[in-house]
């Protein structure tokens, strides 16, 4: 397990992109006589003070050894409904920090540009973990560098889980305990018990991982093409575990069409006792939300016959449109924010000095990018700086060993979860509602989803 002072986007990132091939030009960027004009993802919002500001200055430090580079930081954040028009449109930034399930279909398009030299080059490359850069790699060549890795756990407070009567050292590590837990906070405590997220493509991505942990997957290839899989017991299993805490536990509270944003604020304020979500999410928890360190706990997902959780990140792709020139900056600035801080422990010893100093938090475990050799320098390296209640994701940390990482639907992701939004919605709103025949009908239409992609 990797310590790391980097951060991922509530709930992670999510969307879909779907348009046309890339055409010329592109949003903030050039080339002259003058240098090179980059822009870029991954600006925090003003929301955020203090990590806006690192932001800028991490900018302002790369721009003073690359006086060449100029770099137009956006705060524009990754979004499933506009991404595919923007990119499509040229209005896109030249580097894109998105999620891990995007690079297939970018690359089938040919919307993301062939870095390989570049990446190649880097004295990093050869330290990258196979596993992670298989999703980045087509043909033997090179389309992304990766940010970070998460796998789904479960999040929890641990005053409510004392308040229920419940053990915050030993969470559900099963779906039975997790339903009793949740029922137990509710009773005890009168705050949600378990608050699940259903909007923005959400529902589709808790109900995949879900489907992992209960040995289940969610596509399948038939004739040397992908098809659904999900329409059987694995899948029906989560769909009627909720369903049963919805309406004859009454531990989910009443709001079911919640997304990430809903649910964050409302956990740091002491109102949900568990929600599942990423390790990351301790930071927006103490910087944006003013939780207690105190009441943050972090576990794997609760199992059933899968000994499985799904495994999402945020990766750096560079777009077609981006010229040589461009495309050099841009691996430059990749390599300097993202890559060298996971990398080179001088680096990441500085970046987390400056961090605590900012009172940002430091250590957060996250599944590694490289290889252990690297990544026990690095943890060495920041060991001083790190200010997460580490004790506190023990149950994360010691569960993640045993599990395998499933990753996300290799084709299409986001149509796939766009298209069970609607089904976990039902279920968790519409007592009468049939987990089989809304299964059976989303299959079809992923089964759709999936033969028009191949067309």
């Amino acid at each position: 397990m990797q310590l790391t002072r980097r951060t991922v986007l509530i709930g992670g990132l999510a969307g879909a992109a779907t348009l046309a091939l890339p055409g010329c030009g592109n949003k903030g960027s050039g080339s002259s006589g003058d240098g090179t004009t980059i822009s870029v993802m991954g600006l925090p919002p003003t929301t955020n003070a203090a990590t806006r500001q690192a932001f800028l200055d991490q900018v302002a430090a790369f721009e003073k050894v690359n006086p060449t580079i100029h770099l137009e930081p956006s705060d524009a954040p990754w979004d499933v409904k506009t991404f595919a028009a923007k990119l499509a449109g040229g209005k896109a930034e030249a580097v894109l920090r998105i999620p891990l399930t995007e690079p297939p279909g970018l690359i089938d398009r040919q919307q993301v540009a062939d870095i390989t030299a570049e990446a190649k080059a880097l004295p990093a490359f050869a330290d990258f973990d196979p596993k992670v850069m298989a999703t980045l790699t087509r043909d033997g060549k090179v389309y992304g560098l990766p940010e970070s890795m998460y796998s789904l756990g479960l999040i929890y407070n641990r005053t409510l889980f004392k308040q229920a009567g419940l053990d915050p050292d030993n969470p559900p590590k099963t779906w039975d305990e997790f339903r009793a837990a949740a029922k137990q906070i509710a009773e005890k405590t009168g705050q949600v018990g378990y608050a699940p997220i259903t909007t923005n493509n959400s529902g589709g991505w808790h109900l995949t991982a879900m489907t992992y942990a209960n040995g289940g997957v969610m596509q399948k290839t038939v004739d040397g093409k992908p098809v659904a899989a999900f329409n059987d017991a694995p899948t029906l299993q989560a769909l009627q575990l909720l369903k049963a805490m919805r309406f004859e536990d009454n531990s989910l509270g009443t709001n079911m069409l919640r997304k990430s944003e809903d649910v964050a604020p409302d956990f740091a304020a002491g109102k949900v006792g568990m929600w599942i979500n990423g390790t990351t999410t301790y930071n927006s928890f103490i910087t944006r939300f003013g939780g207690k360190a105190v009441d943050f706990g972090a576990s794997v997902l609760p199992q059933g016959a899968g000994n499985a959780t799904l495994l999402g990140g945020t990766v750096e792709q560079i777009t077609a449109r981006a010229d040589d020139a461009q495309r050099a900056a841009a691996i430059k600035w990749i390599d300097y924010e993202y890559v060298r801080p996971n990398f080179d422990p001088d680096a990441a010893a500085a970046v987390a000095k400056a961090q605590a100093a900012d009172k940002l938090p430091v250590g957060i475990p996250l599944v590694p990018v490289f290889g252990q050799a690297i990544v026990d320098k690095v943890n060495a390296a920041i060991a001083p700086y790190v200010n997460v209640p580490v004790a506190q994701f023990k149950p994360y940390v010691e569960g993640t060993k045993t599990l395998k990482f499933v990753p996300e639907p290799a084709v299409a992701a986001q149509d796939v979860y766009a298209a069970l939004d609607p089904v976990v919605q039902a279920v968790l709103t519409k007592p009468d509602a049939d987990p089989a025949k809304l299964l059976a009908a989303a299959s079809d239409q992923v089964d759709a989803i999936l033969q028009q992609q191949q067309s």
